[in-house]
């Protein structure tokens, strides 16, 4: 028998959202493995088609990313409609995934939650950069030949989703001085109904 941690909501939508290289796969994995919930993450979709059906120009690299977050939105329909919580991470754009993503928890009476990593543009661009120029991700990215656009794409970028909910902001400028447990004690009081000052 699967306990849940609400006790008011079928299920909850735990959105880690942020700038590229703002540590938003690392806090959305442990809070998974920390909280035994299914965790979605758009690139490793997209690493997946990558792999199954190749890759080219920037343009391609757009569409299988454009076809990863449909797929994300059906996974996480998928485990809400069926009472289970979910987390999904992307660098989620507030103006195309709001809608999407506060309807996909209206539809399932879900909880949500949003967890926003932020750190200053100087900050992530040049940890993209250290990533990309050390071969750290899937060479389907392209990150290498999307550099010189990354910094000027990265400024004064909106971050939070109008999805309702409550909101945990995350100062990731500094890896090592990220308190995970404190982070996932406030997640748990939000799911249980209770508030950590």
């Amino acid at each position: 028998m699967r306990l849940r941690l609400t006790k008011n909501l079928m299920a909850w939508l735990i959105i880690v959202t942020g700038l590229p290289a703002a540590g938003k796969s690392t806090l959305a994995n442990r809070l998974a493995e920390q909280l035994g919930i299914s965790y979605i993450s758009k690139d490793a979709i997209k690493e997946i088609l990558f792999d199954a059906l190749g890759w080219s120009d920037r343009q391609w690299s757009q569409r299988l990313g454009a076809a990863s977050i449909e797929l994300m939105y059906y996974f996480a329909r998928t485990a809400l409609m069926s009472g289970g919580s979910i987390i999904l991470e992307n660098t989620f754009r507030p103006d195309l995934a709001s809608t999407r993503l506060s309807d996909l928890a209206r539809q399932a009476n879900a909880g949500t939650l949003q967890i926003i990593c932020r750190a200053s543009t100087e900050t992530v661009y040049r940890r993209f950069r250290q990533r990309a120029e050390a071969g750290l991700r899937h060479p389907g990215h392209l990150d290498l030949q999307i550099l010189d656009g990354t910094k000027a794409a990265l400024e004064n970028r909106p971050l939070r989703l109008d999805v309702g909910g409550d909101v945990i902001e995350v100062d990731t400028t500094d890896f090592s001085a990220l308190n995970y447990e404190s982070i996932l004690a406030q997640v748990k009081a939000i799911m249980e109904g209770s508030y950590v000052e």
